[in-house]
């Protein structure tokens, strides 16, 4: 069956059939002429609905809807996702974290490797949509530089952190990836109300460039708060090493510790254990 089939079969209009193809409530395959339902995808999807309990929603799994969509590069999809996921009450710091990063997180991991660009790609245009779409106007409480040190090319998780930093009420100082110590000092030194620079790294072979950020930070801020996350920052003993004074594993770590500082009266350093 055709789409238009189904909507007659389902007594719905054409879009909403549409629609429940492209959120994969409803398994369809494409052809050269559009979307085919087969009569047993179309009786399974009969079943679930009629499964549903009258009076209450079933629980969705957004990031299982997001994923095919990421997979197969279809921006127009993932963004139904996200805003179906929004319209059903779901918060936007979940929408970032419980949806579009797990899906991710779930993509496999020995996949078709163009399945995985493409999936990277959508997913930063994603976070670009949503993150205009959800800037707080008002005052702020502060500003957090982000960046990605000299060399690193990885920006998606700065993108998100800074975009979850804003939803805080924080003024994000969000520099990108690629970024010379001398910008990250010069964009500490000018932000209003500095709560603390966070640094994001993919790789180890970019620790020696967060190094020597974090080195110039303190040599014109001595009492700035360094927080480093990414894959290329295991545990606290590397986050030591390259002289931070928080480490998060993941994003929701960070923006705890942006919480944090944020509520603090002052931000202050962590102390330093001394020899002897």
């Amino acid at each position: 069956m055709n789409l238009k089939q189904v909507a007659r079969r389902l007594g719905v209009h054409y879009t909403t059939a549409y629609r429940w193809v492209r959120t994969h409530q409803l398994e369809a395959d494409r052809t050269a002429t559009g979307w085919e339902v087969s009569e047993a995808q179309l009786r399974r999807f009969e079943a679930s609905r009629r499964s549903t309990q009258p009076g209450r929603r079933p629980r969705v799994e957004w990031a299982d809807r997001l994923r095919p969509a990421l997979e197969r590069g279809d921006e127009v999809a993932a963004w139904r996702v996200l805003e179906d996921a929004l319209r059903s009450g779901m918060e936007p710091e979940a929408c970032y974290l419980d949806v579009l990063v797990e899906a991710l997180r779930s993509l496999p991991a020995d996949g078709d490797h163009v399945d995985g660009f493409l999936a990277a790609t959508v997913a930063g245009r994603i976070v670009a949509r949503l993150g205009a779409r959800l800037r707080r106007p008002g005052r702020t409480r502060g500003t957090v530089v982000v960046a990605a040190p000299l060399g690193e090319r990885h920006a998606l998780s700065t993108s998100i952190l800074a975009d979850l930093v804003r939803l805080r009420g924080v003024a994000c100082t969000e520099l990108g990836v690629d970024v010379p110590p001398e910008v990250t000092v010069a964009a500490a030194r000018s932000a209003r109300g500095l709560r603390l620079v966070a640094l994001g790294v993919s790789g180890a072979d970019h620790l020696s460039s967060v190094t020597e950020t974090i080195e110039r930070l303190r040599a014109e801020l001595p009492d700035v708060v360094v927080l480093v996350g990414g894959q290329g920052v295991l545990n606290d003993d590397v986050a030591e090493l390259v002289g931070a004074d928080r480490w998060a594993a993941d994003l929701r770590e960070a923006v705890a510790v942006v919480d944090e500082f944020v509520e603090a009266p002052r931000p202050r350093r962590r102390a330093t254990p001394t020899s002897g």
